[in-house]
């Protein structure tokens, strides 16, 4: 006589069921993780992206605002060495050289949180009149 090793009152084909079950809901399991693990690296890199662009905005209007400045006084910034500027939400290192004549060559470095942008603007100031010819974002 043989002996069987189900459980009491689990016939063959309840035990053939059970473990499909479980075999699914191991799959299921695994699945579900595996796509949370994707939508929390989604949301990181988005978050990344969002902070960059935020980060080049502030070193756009910390630009804005030394423009702003040299058109009220054409001569703002130049021999004064790298002039802090505070927002909100991060800051930005500013530095303004002559280049000769009219020229002006303007850096911005922003920093907010963990993110660095630097901008360049090459202008040329005559009066009150300013004028940008150039503007890059740096790698540098």
């Amino acid at each position: 006589m043989m002996h069987s090793i189900l459980p009491v009152g689990i016939g063959r084909r309840g035990f053939s069921l059970l473990v499909v079950v479980v075999i699914l809901a191991s799959a299921l399991l695994i699945m579900s993780l595996g796509l949370l693990i994707v939508g929390l690296g989604m949301r990181e890199g988005a978050s990344a992206i969002r902070e960059g662009g935020e980060t080049l905005a502030l070193a756009d209007g910390c630009m804005n605002e030394v423009l702003l400045r040299m058109h009220r006084d054409p001569a703002y910034g130049i021999g004064g060495g790298s002039i802090p500027f505070t927002a909100p939400n991060g800051s930005c290192s500013i530095q303004v050289q002559d280049t000769g004549g009219d020229g002006r060559q303007i850096d911005v470095v922003a920093t907010q949180g963990q993110f660095v942008k630097h901008v360049r603007v090459l202008a040329t100031v005559s009066g009150s009149t300013v004028a940008q010819v150039l503007w890059e974002e740096r790698s540098d």
